[in-house]
C-alpha cells in the first residue's frame, strides 16, 4: 500500500440521508437483483460479511471466469475486500492490478449525502484495466446504488413507511443485512450518548 498513489476522484451528490447510503453499502442482499455484473465479478458463494466494534468487512474471492464488469484476467488482487469503519467511511480493495480505494459518505443535509471516491494506484496513471473498473464503478454500479438510495429515501417519505425486518444469516453470508442492524445498533448508541449529555 505505501507504493500506491493518488489515481482518481469521483464525487457524487445523492439525494438521500447518508444513513441509507450507509445501509446500502453494508449488506450485498440486494446485489442478485440490482448489480448482475457485480455478482458477475465476484464469487458470492465466499462472500462473507462479519461485524465489529465499530467496523464491518466484506470478503469475497474474483470470480474465476469472464464476467460483465471489467477485465480481471491479468489481476495480481484476486480478493473483493471491504472495510466500514463507524460512522461513514469505507476502505475498498477490488479485484485488478494493485489498488486501494477511500469512499467518505458525508451527511449534506437531512436527504442529501456527499460521496468521494479517491482511487490510490501503482501509477500516477491508470492502465486501460483500471479505467475500465473505475469506468464501471462510476458508470454502473455507483448509478445501480444512487437511483436504489434515491427511491427508498422518496419512500420513507411516505405515510405507508414502516420498519422493516432485518434479514438475518447468522452464518454472516452477504444475503444477510446483519451489519445493516449493527450499524442502528451504532447510531442508536450514539444517539443515546449525545442525549445524556442534554
Amino acid at each position: 500500500m505505501a507504493k500506491l498513489t493518488l489515481a482518481r476522484r469521483l464525487t457524487y451528490d445523492i439525494a438521500s440521508n447518508w444513513k441509507n447510503v450507509v445501509d446500502n453499502f453494508l449488506e450485498c442482499y440486494h446485489c442478485h437483483v440490482a448489480h448482475k455484473d457485480f455478482v458477475s465479478l465476484v464469487d458470492m458463494s465466499t462472500y462473507q460479511v462479519t461485524t465489529y466494534g465499530i467496523h464491518s468487512s466484506h470478503m469475497a474471492q474474483a470470480g474465476r471466469t469472464e464476467n460483465s464488469a471489467y477485465d480481471v484476467s491479468g489481476a495480481t488482487v484476486t480478493e473483493h475486500a471491504v472495510w466500514w469503519l463507524w460512522p461513514n467511511t469505507c476502505l475498498l480493495r477490488y479485484p485488478g492490478r494493485g489498488n486501494f480505494m477511500v469512499l467518505q459518505i458525508i451527511p449534506a443535509g437531512p436527504e442529501r449525502t456527499r460521496e468521494i471516491w479517491d482511487f490510490y494506484l501503482e501509477t500516477a496513471e491508470p492502465d486501460e484495466a483500471e479505467l475500465d473498473s473505475i469506468r464501471y464503478i462510476d458508470e454502473i454500479l455507483q448509478v445501480e446504488d444512487i437511483a436504489l438510495v434515491e427511491s427508498v429515501q422518496r419512500g420513507m417519505r411516505t405515510p405507508a413507511f414502516t420498519q422493516g425486518k432485518i434479514v438475518y444469516d447468522p452464518g454472516g453470508s452477504g444475503l444477510s443485512e446483519h451489519a445493516v442492524h449493527h450499524f442502528h445498533g451504532l447510531v442508536l448508541e450514539a444517539y443515546r450518548r449525545e442525549l445524556g449529555r442534554a
